[in-house]
């Protein structure tokens, strides 16, 4: 047989999260470098200077993110993410976790109208329509002889299993997932069987330094355990590949584009980067194998206009949610901003607070929880971190919007509570505070870059002094890492040490409920007050009642122990220069905006 080559290039966006566009609806302003548009602009470009065959894949997380997907609910039949699917004629899309936020209906009858196939192989307990383990398509390629052929690519799809977890509100009883390596396994093994040549799996979840093959972010498990697949896709953390986000991890070669040896991208987040991974093919005795490749993520450029056809569909939407979204509903004479949430809790959390106590407090009237002390459970809604330094809450005096409300709650949550012991609560308090990094030299962050502020909750109605310097008890992921270890030194009610065997009412999001974060103290065994409303709905009700959001009431959830004797760098918005005074106590020290863009204060602790 003659032997011939031919060439392949796969395109890859992920985590879109609904940014169809550079409009920020959480801000109602522009962004040069985000959306869907001008992503289009480089996917067609990609796809004309292709040498040889062109695959277009979406690795999940697009329904849900910003406003506009809130928005886009309520109209699940003209959903622009399909029609957008369509105009640049995708090839498969994969599922990620926040796909499944809106309920299995909604998912269904959006992604039913997509042209391409829609695949996740480790959902099982239950059928989920239109949505397939596997794909095999078969694009016709030039081959170095001068010949069009067939190429039969086989494609597959993985979530983390926690997404029946997180999602338990809507999910619960419908479906269920399973392990990513496993199902990977399976489905590689399907499309061999049924002659696939090349294999791309599309992996909506990270990769730790190491094999984590049952944790949330299993792909470099996926790449090191499972034979035979061809290219990979990457997500879910909102981190990139190739480049310096994982640096030194085992298995990571950034020079070569591949982890464990596989070609691998994972090409950010929010539209603002296509992920590339160019593959030569030798054909021989034994069929095509992947003889080079390379990989790269392509960002969007100044003068990378927005696609037209795409505009076309995004326009008429956009216009409506920005309609939506100003429409005024409330006054605030407070700034509510999470600046320097890090620092102490803020007026936007005690809004939060107030909110969720409320709604539970309504429902466990007239039962026996009644008489039970309530508290509150509220992490702030966007504190930095990997989203960037405009990443925060910033609703200054003046009229409060309905896009604030989603500033303030941007996940469909419903509100949930549950019954704790003081023991119970001192030991969440202490999981929540491995939001602080270890003990470091002067001028180290305060903040531990590897946790989430989603889950750095403050008890609210509850009074903790905390020492961010001391062993902390839990890793960023809520796994117990040293026994009797705390950073709490003291926690009080009323006055009063709270005992480790009283009883309190927890007020919570529906995430937090279900088991997101890993918290300690809910389980099968737990007593959980479930309501149907929607955090956001409560939060509405209760600004609109007040017809202006109310200062703060109770006294701080927490506050540091040691104070003035430890410099410690946080970073923040370079909008809260203007606000230093707030933050007098902490003696600030501006160092500036450095490379990530956000402003450096050092600080005494």
């Amino acid at each position: 047989m003659t032997s011939f080559t031919a060439h392949l290039r796969i395109a890859a966006t992920t985590d879109v999260h609904m940014h169809l566009t550079g409009w920020d609806a959480l801000r109602d302003t522009p962004l040069a470098h985000n959306g869907i548009d001008r992503l289009a602009t480089l996917i067609r470009d990609e796809r004309s200077r292709a040498r040889g065959g062109f695959v277009l894949v979406d690795n999940g997380d697009a329904l849900q993110g910003t406003p506009l997907g809130d928005f886009c609910t309520q109209m699940p039949d003209d959903h622009p993410w399909p029609a957008i699917l369509n105009a640049l004629d995708y090839d498969a899309v994969g599922l990620g976790n926040h796909d499944f936020d809106f309920g299995l209906p909604f998912l269904e009858h959006v992604m039913a109208q997509a042209n391409c196939a829609v695949l996740c192989a480790n959902a099982v307990g239950g059928a989920i329509k239109g949505i397939a383990p596997v794909s095999l398509i078969e694009p016709s390629i030039p081959c170095s002889d001068g010949t069009d052929r067939s190429l039969r690519i086989g494609l597959t799809s993985v979530l983390p299993p926690q997404t029946a977890v997180w999602n338990r509100r809507c999910l619960d009883g419908s479906v269920r997932f399973e392990g990513g390596v496993h199902a990977v396994r399976q489905s590689v093994a399907t499309l061999q069987h049924a002659g696939a040549d090349l294999v791309i799996v599309l992996c909506h979840s990270g990769m730790t330094d190491g094999l984590d093959p049952t944790g949330e972010n299993f792909g470099a498990a996926i790449a090191a355990e499972v034979q035979g697949i061809d290219a990979m896709v990457l997500g879910h953390t909102h981190l990139r590949f190739p480049g310096p986000d994982h640096a030194g991890f085992d298995g990571v070669d950034n020079a070569t584009g591949t982890l464990h040896t596989v070609p691998m991208v994972m090409p950010g987040h929010a539209g603002h980067e296509l992920g590339v991974i160019d593959l030569t093919l030798d054909h021989g005795p034994k069929g095509w194998a992947v003889a080079t490749h390379h990989v790269r993520r392509r960002g969007i450029g100044a003068n990378d206009a927005p696609d037209a056809s795409i505009v076309h569909i995004t326009r008429p939407v956009v216009e409506a949610a920005q309609t939506h979204l100003n429409t005024p509903i409330a006054t605030t004479t407070e700034h509510l901003h999470t600046w320097f949430s890090m620092l102490r809790p803020s007026r936007a959390e005690d809004l939060m607070a107030r909110t969720l106590s409320h709604t539970v407090a309504e429902a466990v009237a007239g039962t026996e929880l009644e008489s039970l002390p309530l508290l509150a459970s509220v992490a702030p809604a966007a504190l930095g971190g990997r989203a960037g330094p405009f990443n925060f809450v910033d609703i200054p005096p003046g009229p409060v919007r309905e896009r604030h409300l989603a500033m303030l709650s941007p996940y469909p949550n419903t509100v949930w509570g549950t019954v704790l012991t003081g023991a119970q609560v001192w030991e969440w308090i202490d999981r929540s505070l491995a939001f602080f990094a270890p003990l470091g030299a002067d001028g180290a962050d305060l903040v531990n870059a590897h946790a989430p502020a989603f889950n750095f909750d403050a008890v609210h109605g509850i009074e903790a002094e905390i020492d961010p310097f001391a062993p902390t008890a839990f890793d960023a992921n809520g796994h117990r890492v040293a026994q009797g270890a705390t950073r709490v030194r003291r926690l009080t009610h009323a006055g009063r040490d709270v005992q480790p065997q009283e009883r309190f009412v927890m007020a919570m999001t529906s995430y937090r409920g279900a088991g997101g974060g890993n918290f300690p103290g809910l389980g099968p065994e737990s007593r959980t007050v479930r309501t149907d409303v929607e955090v956001r709905e409560a939060l509405r009700n209760v600004v609109m009642q007040a017809t202006s959001v109310q200062p703060m009431r109770n006294a701080p959830p927490w506050r540091f122990a040691t104070w003035g004797d430890t410099r410690r760098v946080v970073r923040t918005s370079p909008a809260a220069e203007q606000y230093l005074a707030d933050i007098a106590a902490f003696e600030p020290r501006v160092l500036g905006v450095g490379k990530d863009g956000f402003l450096h204060i050092e600080v005494s602790i």
